[in-house]
């Protein structure tokens, strides 16, 4: 059997991979409508994995699953207005490192999951080093922090993506299949999305306009989001969700912001690269 860090990397490697990519496809797109776009052919192509799905849960289980595909709609949109009214030198780093924290100090105590003092330093290490990785250390910037209504929408945000992470390693931990959990899970996040765009914007129509557009960007996309998915919830499977969500999360914000500092001659890489070092050594105490 392969080791669950090995997945967590490949899903990492694939994530960063996927960012960077997605951010050059947004450039030229709304991302609402490129999301709902998004959504309905990843919930198409999780439909390969019919043949490995097994339907056998109850309706208790399909509840919990359609409210984890609430959660990613509802995180994906306050995302949007946080990013939208926000700075995102300061939302990124905070949208990065606060669910972590709050994912390991919630698997405590929901999950029973208990890590080693060291493991919870070196994640101690990686949350700070993660923020300090994406921060352009501009204390100007903080200002918006002066608005009480911006500040409940981060912890809120970061709380509900917590409480997603939560859940889905519960579903796992109960006995649903992996394959089941997914396919239904991209089905609920697609009719989430598509009833909001309904509501907001154009509808249905203007999802399948978006997609017929770029076709082939959203789909390379979907491909890539959904095997790194596969990877990530496969490792939810073999350890705590208290070990897999940290790694996975720190790897893909290396992978994103040193290859995508290169790619976009971003500056301050020299500091980066030398962060990115101490959160590998911290990487190596959390899998050893």
């Amino acid at each position: 059997m392969i080791a669950w860090y090995y997945l967590v990397v490949a899903s990492s490697v694939i994530m960063g991979a996927t960012t960077i990519i997605e951010k050059y496809a947004l450039k030229n797109q709304h991302a609402t409508s490129f999301s709902a776009s998004f959504s309905i052919v990843i919930a198409a192509l999780s439909l390969v994995f019919i043949p490995f799905a097994n339907f056998n849960m109850s309706i208790v289980d399909i509840v919990i699953i359609y409210i984890m595909g609430l959660l990613s709609t509802m995180t994906y949109l306050f995302n949007a207005r946080i990013y939208k009214h926000g700075n995102i030198s300061v939302s990124s780093p905070v949208l990065s490192s606060l669910p972590q924290l709050f994912i390991v100090i919630f698997a405590f105590i929901f999950l029973d999951e208990k890590l080693t003092i060291i493991q919870y330093a070196a994640i101690a290490v990686l949350l700070i080093a993660t923020f300090l990785l994406l921060d352009p250390n501009n204390k100007s910037k903080y200002k918006q922090f002066d608005s009480k209504k911006y500040v409940y929408l981060l912890v809120v945000n970061t709380l509900l993506m917590a409480i997603g992470g939560i859940l889905m390693k519960y579903v796992l931990e109960i006995g649903v299949n992996l394959y089941a959990m997914l396919i239904l899970l991209e089905i609920f996040i697609a009719i989430n999305m598509s009833v909001f765009i309904s509501i907001k914007y154009n509808g249905i129509k203007e999802e399948i306009s978006n997609l017929f557009k770029n076709k082939t960007i959203i789909v390379s996309i979907a491909l890539l989001s959904l095997l790194y998915r596969i990877f990530y919830y496969a490792s939810l499977q073999l350890t705590y969700v208290s070990l897999a969500s940290p790694l996975r999360n720190s790897i893909s914000v290396i992978i994103t912001i040193i290859i995508g500092g290169l790619l976009f001659h971003e500056k301050g890489l020299k500091r980066k690269f030398a962060i990115t070092v101490i959160m590998l050594l911290m990487i190596y105490f959390i899998i050893t």
